[in-house]
C-alpha cells in the first residue's frame, strides 16, 4: 500500500508553474548567451577571420526559423517534454525517447565545454590556477541552486541575464565608439578597416567559414530551452506566445551585434590563440581602470549562468520522458518538497562531472572537441523540431484545427530551415577540426535508438501480456 502511494506520489504529482513572463523570456535568452559568445569566439575567429560574421548570420536565420516552428507547436500544447513529445506525436514513442536523450545529451556536452572555458577564463587572475578546479565549484554551487524551488532558480536567473545583456550593450557601444569616433584613440577613427585589411573578409576561404560553424551553432544552442520552460511557467499560453516572438529578434542583435564590434575593433590575428576573450581585450585596449577585470568577472558569471540552465533543461527533458514511464524504474519521476525532480537533477550533474575529468586530463583541447560532440547534438535537434512541426501541421489541417500562433509562409519556411540544418550538419562533418569529436554524438544517436527500441517492445510485449 505504502509503495502505491509513493509511485502516485512521484509520477503524478505535477511541476509548480511558478516561472512569469519576464524570467521566461531571460532565461531562454540567458541560457543561450554563456562563454560560448564570450570566450569561444576567438577559436571561431581563428578559423573563419572576419567571415565568421556569416556564420553567425547563417545560424541566427536557422534558429529564428527552429523556434518559429517550436513556438506553434507549445502554443498549442505547452508541456515539460516539450518538442520530445511533440516528436513522439509525430513519428512515435521511439522518437520521442531518442529526441529527449540527444537534448540531455547536448545540454550535458555544452555544459562541460563551458566549465571547461571558465576555467580558462579565471587563469587571466590566477594563471596557474587548475582549469578544472572551477568545474567542480561551479558544478555543486548551481547543482545546489537547481535543487530550490523553481521561482527561486527562476530569480537567479533573471538578473543573471540581465546583467549579460546589459554587458554585452555596453560592449558594442563602447566598440562602436571605438571605432567610428576616435574617443579612446586620439582622434584616429579606425572605421571598418579590420574587416578586410588583415588578408581580407576571408583569410582561409570559405573553408574557414565551414570550419567555425560547430562552434557557432554551439553558441546559438539552448534557445530551445524556452519550449521546455512552458511547464513551469504561468499562463503558458500567453507568457509562451510573447516569448517566442521576442526572444529570436534579441538574440539574433545581440550575436551579430557584438561579433561586428569585435571584429571592427580588433584585428582578428590578435584573438588567436588569446584565452582572454574579445571582451576583455577591447576594454584592455580602452583603458579604462578595472574595467577588464571586471568584465572577465562577467563572462565568468555568465558561464555559471549557462551551466545553472543548462542542468535545468537536461533534468527537466528527463522527467518530461520519465513521466510517459520510459524510464521510472530509477525514480526520476520523483519530486523533492520544493516540487523539483532532484533525481533528474543529481543524474544530469553527475553526467557532466565526466567533463571535468576530461578538462583535467587535456585542458587545452577539451573546448573543442565538446563543444562540436554538443553541436551535432544540437542540430540534430533542430532538424527534428522542424520536421515534427511539418508534420503536425499537415495532421492539424487535415483534421480541420486551427492553430492560434501558427508558422507563416508553410510549408516554405520550414523546409529552409531543413535544408540550412542538414547543410549545417554537412560542415561540421566536413571540418578536420571538429569530425573526430562528432563520432561521439553519433555514437550517442546509436545507443539512444538502440535503447527507445528495446524499451518500446518492451512495452508493447508488457500490453500483449496484459490484454492475453
Amino acid at each position: 500500500m505504502e509503495q502505491n502511494q509513493d509511485v502516485t506520489h512521484t509520477v503524478k504529482k505535477p511541476l509548480r508553474r511558478s516561472l512569469v513572463n519576464r524570467q521566461v523570456q531571460m532565461l531562454a535568452i540567458g541560457g543561450v548567451i554563456g562563454v560560448g559568445l564570450f570566450y569561444g569566439a576567438t577559436v571561431s575567429v581563428g578559423l573563419a577571420g572576419p567571415g565568421v560574421i556569416l556564420d553567425f548570420i547563417l545560424c541566427g536565420i536557422i534558429v529564428a526559423i527552429v523556434m518559429r516552428a517550436l513556438g506553434e507547436m507549445t502554443v498549442h500544447q505547452p508541456t515539460s517534454g516539450s518538442f520530445s513529445e511533440f516528436a513522439g506525436e509525430a513519428f512515435g514513442a521511439r522518437m520521442r525517447l531518442i529526441m529527449a536523450g540527444m537534448w540531455w545529451f547536448y545540454w550535458v556536452a555544452t555544459v562541460m565545454s563551458e566549465l571547461a572555458a571558465i576555467g580558462k577564463l579565471i587563469q587571466f587572475w590566477l594563471p596557474n590556477f587548475p582549469v578544472w578546479l572551477p568545474g567542480v565549484i561551479a558544478l555543486a554551487l548551481f547543482t545546489i541552486t537547481n535543487l530550490l524551488a523553481v521561482r527561486v532558480f527562476g530569480e537567479l536567473e533573471y538578473w543573471f541575464a540581465v546583467l549579460k545583456i546589459m554587458a554585452i550593450s555596453v560592449f558594442i557601444i563602447f566598440g562602436l565608439l571605438f571605432a567610428f569616433t576616435g574617443i579612446f584613440r586620439g582622434g584616429e577613427i579606425l572605421g571598418l578597416t579590420n574587416l578586410y585589411a588583415h588578408g581580407g573578409f576571408l583569410p582561409h576561404g570559405w573553408l574557414g567559414v565551414v570550419m567555425a560553424v560547430s562552434l557557432v551553432v554551439q553558441a546559438y544552442s539552448g534557445v530551445e530551452t524556452l519550449g521546455v520552460e512552458a511547464g513551469e511557467s504561468s499562463k503558458p499560453e500567453k507568457v509562451m506566445r510573447r516569448a517566442f516572438r521576442s526572444v529570436t529578434v534579441r538574440i539574433a542583435i545581440l550575436y551579430v551585434g557584438s561579433m561586428f564590434v569585435v571584429l571592427t575593433v580588433i584585428p582578428w590575428q590578435h584573438l588567436i590563440g588569446s584565452n582572454s576573450s574579445p571582451y576583455v581585450i577591447l576594454f584592455s585596449r580602452i583603458g579604462i581602470p578595472f574595467a577588464a577585470s571586471l568584465v572577465n568577472l562577467i563572462i565568468v558569471l555568465s558561464g555559471f549562468s549557462s551551466c545553472n540552465t543548462g542542468l535545468y533543461g537536461g533534468s527537466r527533458m528527463l522527467y518530461g520522458v520519465a513521466q510517459e514511464r520510459n524510464i521510472e524504474k530509477i525514480h526520476l519521476t520523483r519530486l523533492n518538497r520544493h516540487q523539483v525532480p532532484s533525481v533528474a537533477v543529481w543524474l544530469t550533474a553527475l553526467a557532466i562531472s565526466v567533463g571535468i575529468l576530461i578538462t583535467y586530463l587535456a585542458p587545452n583541447n577539451v573546448y573543442v572537441w565538446i563543444t562540436s560532440a554538443s553541436a551535432f547534438a544540437s542540430l540534430f535537434t533542430w532538424l527534428m523540431i522542424l520536421l515534427t512541426e511539418v508534420v503536425l501541421r499537415r495532421r492539424a489541417q487535415q483534421n480541420g484545427q486551427t492553430l492560434s500562433y501558427a508558422m507563416p509562409f508553410w510549408p516554405i519556411l520550414p523546409w529552409i530551415g531543413i535544408v540550412l540544418v542538414a547543410g549545417a550538419i554537412l560542415a561540421i562533418f566536413l571540418s578536420p577540426l571538429t569530425r573526430v569529436s562528432v563520432f561521439a554524438g553519433l555514437i550517442w544517436l546509436v545507443l539512444m535508438i538502440v535503447y527507445a527500441s528495446v524499451q518500446v517492445a518492451r512495452q508493447r510485449l508488457n500490453v500483449k501480456s496484459i490484454h492475453s
